[in-house]
């Protein structure tokens, strides 16, 4: 209860018993139930009021671990992003190095050639190569042989997987049966099926969290930075950092500002969830900084 409260109160019973001995005491008695009533309300309203704090700072760190938890998985999008991209790209080149590999096996000859199934070929010379077999020309005739059942030395040579072949053979019949749906589909005339739509949230709302989310990944970039320099103050003095905007700092988007120091990456993964974060914000409100 607050002084002001307490002080009305005190006031109020002193006032009472002083009219205690000019009015009827029944008015009096009345007054005073009156008061105890008046006291019981405002002891209440206290309670309620400081239950009602206690709830919002409950709130309050709610969101921010939401906030936190919802930057957390965003970085970690970007991550796999990142992972995905360059594993597609070591299978594509890997993919041109197999091609090549078995390109270049194409026309080898060899006098005699033992199989690990106990064939033996003689003035044997590959013809074709593919992920399941080996096509090879001999004295005898032609011959396809799987790459399981030829020699160490030619599965090495071609690259063999055991699992490739039905890799490839899955992903031929997921590609033709989506095509021939889609034929049946035109010759039927059904149209394409298009997904529900999601149900909008009020723009002034995402803005909003956005802007949140923006203020926290910042301060998050801002104390790992305070942590790496303490660390490694030496590396990083006379470092600019921008701490009202740490994701435009030098020493993130620059060559000459990235050292050689353990941690410069954590700080520009959050740099780039940071820049994710600003870019949704700008496609809302151009003017967000």
């Amino acid at each position: 209860m607050s002084r002001s409260h307490t002080r009305t109160l005190q006031t109020a019973a002193a006032l009472l018993s002083l009219l205690g001995s000019c009015v009827k005491k029944s008015e009096y008695d009345a007054l005073q139930v009156e008061n105890q009533a008046l006291q019981t309300r405002v002891d209440q309203a206290s309670n309620m009021l400081v239950q009602s704090q206690t709830d919002v700072s409950l709130l309050q760190g709610q969101l921010q671990k939401f906030i936190a938890v919802q930057t957390q998985l965003q970085e970690t999008r970007l991550e796999l992003k990142q992972s995905q991209e360059e594993f597609k790209a070591l299978k594509t080149q890997f993919d041109h190095f197999r091609t090549q590999r078995r390109s270049a096996m194409v026309g080898k000859k060899f006098p005699v050639l033992s199989l690990d199934d106990g064939k033996v070929l003689r003035e044997a010379e590959i013809t074709a190569v593919s992920a399941q077999d080996l096509s090879i020309r001999h004295a005898d005739g032609l011959v396809k042989v799987a790459l399981a059942k030829t020699t160490p030395d030619l599965r090495w040579q071609a690259c063999y997987d055991p699992l490739e072949a039905p890799e490839k053979s899955r992903e031929n019949v997921l590609v033709k049966a989506r095509e021939m749906e889609s034929r049946l589909a035109r010759e039927q005339g059904i149209p394409p099926q298009t997904p529900a739509p999601a149900v909008a949230i009020p723009a002034r709302n995402v803005v909003d969290l956005l802007r949140q989310q923006l203020f926290a990944q910042r301060q998050t970039l801002n104390t790992e930075y305070q942590a790496l320099a303490a660390k490694n103050p030496a590396a990083l003095r006379g470092v600019e950092w921008n701490s009202t905007q740490p994701e435009a700092s030098p020493l993130l988007n620059t060559l000459s500002g990235s050292r050689a120091v353990l941690g410069i990456s954590r700080l520009q993964s959050q740099r780039n969830a940071i820049l994710a974060t600003l870019q949704q914000l700008r496609e809302l409100d151009p003017a967000a900084r």
